[in-house]
């Protein structure tokens, strides 16, 4: 759209003009630079503009007047957080270098308009970028021109107002089992991790919490039993795993245990030291997410969904699980199981360990039966009289 043209000036000196037609006015415009290399920035950021004359002569200003760039900004944002760890601030690192970087991190952070953010969002989308991955990058990209803001760099946040991606599944992202599908699945649990996953799913830990416990969180004595939540896994910058604190302030928490559970949990921490982790590979070490996965979930989903005689042949007639939940959604299924026993929100708060209630209203309000149920009343009553009841065959004679 737009095209850089070299100039000699009287004085044998070069100039470069970036050349475009403004799509409003349809008539044809210029900024010139003396140096080829502003030009051609110019030219990118005009492109990526879509060309408007109202915003030539700040990105013209942007470029002659370069100050620090997108890159600068968002690696000085990073640094600036006080409330992250390494292994968050080292996944910020990671965005900016795949999808912020080779699109837009060289220009100067003065000259980024709405219009280069909207662009930006939709060649994300283009490419095949899930909504989330782009809500997520997003958001890294507005917070740093947030902080450009804070520190003088510029006016405005360019990002503010882009309207993002929404999903287009046609599925809920989470999987909620019943308790026979539940029983089902545990069934197929290698008999080592079944108490792990009993722990899951009576307590809607999080993995990175629940494989972190040593024996000294558990108080099985007291009434009711609890579990203190104090500790996770990590990763620092170096991608390599570390107990630290939790996900949240709120994540610091204490859940009680149910009675079935303690004889299992007593069994599992005899003979072990105050200090040493209650559920760990076979080896005593971390019990790693993706090897669990990889060697014990999913050959018992498999078991699950594809029951067999014991000569190894189908065995049509066996129960079988028809969901193929991940090992996340037992903290779902605990929460579906706590509200349809009609513990309060607030209460479920506290024991997943959210920052916030709209969190868990947002994640779970659907799942409540007393709403429901009153929700389905109210369409009845407005129904009433409305409807009438179809004919059956008999009705004819």
């Amino acid at each position: 759209m737009a095209s850089i043209r070299e100039r000699r000036r009287r004085d044998g000196s070069r100039a470069f003009a970036v050349l475009w037609r403004d799509p409003d006015t349809g008539r044809q415009t210029s900024l010139t630079y003396d140096d080829e290399r502003d030009a051609t920035v110019a030219k990118q950021l005009i492109e990526a503009a879509g060309g408007y004359a109202a915003e030539a002569a700040r990105i013209a200003d942007a470029v002659r007047h370069r100050g620090p760039s997108v890159d600068d900004v968002i690696s000085e944002h990073i640094e600036l957080l006080t409330s992250v760890g390494a292994d968050t601030r080292a996944h910020y690192r990671q965005q900016l270098a795949s999808h912020i970087s080779p699109v837009l991190g060289s220009y100067a952070v003065k000259s980024i308009t709405y219009r280069h953010v909207a662009n930006w969002v939709r060649t994300m989308s283009e490419r095949g970028y899930a909504p989330k991955t782009i809500a997520n990058v997003h958001g890294l990209f507005s917070a740093a021109m947030s902080t450009a803001v804070r520190l003088g760099y510029r006016e405005d946040n360019p990002c503010a107002g882009v309207e993002l991606p929404k999903s287009q599944a046609t599925h809920d992202d989470m999987t909620v089992l019943t308790r026979d599908e539940f029983a089902l699945l545990l069934s197929k649990v290698a008999g080592y991790y079944q108490p792990l996953v009993l722990l899951l799913v009576a307590t809607g830990l999080r993995w990175g919490e629940a494989t972190a416990l040593t024996v000294a969180d558990f108080d099985l004595r007291s009434t009711p039993a609890t579990v203190r939540v104090t500790k996770a896994w990590k990763r620092d910058e170096n991608r390599h795993w570390f107990v630290g604190p939790p996900k949240t302030r709120r994540a610091r928490r204490t859940v009680s245990l149910p009675d079935d559970l303690l004889p299992i949990l007593k069994g599992v921490v005899a003979e072990k030291s105050p200090g040493d982790l209650v559920f760990p590979n076979t080896i005593g070490n971390q019990l790693s997410s993706s090897r669990f996965w990889t060697q014990t979930w999913t050959p018992a989903l498999d078991a699950a969904m594809n029951p067999l005689h014991p000569d190894g042949s189908p065995d049509p007639n066996a129960p079988r699980l028809t969901k193929r939940p991940r090992v996340h959604d037992l903290r779902h299924t605990h929460a579906s199981w706590m509200i349809a026993a009609g513990v309060d929100l607030f209460i479920l708060q506290r024991r997943l360990g959210h920052e916030s209630i709209t969190t868990t209203t947002e994640t779970y309000a659907h799942l409540l039966p007393d709403q429901q149920a009153s929700a389905a009343a109210a369409a009845g009553r407005a129904l009433e009289g409305l409807v009438t009841p179809p004919s059956t065959p008999g009705d004819a004679r």
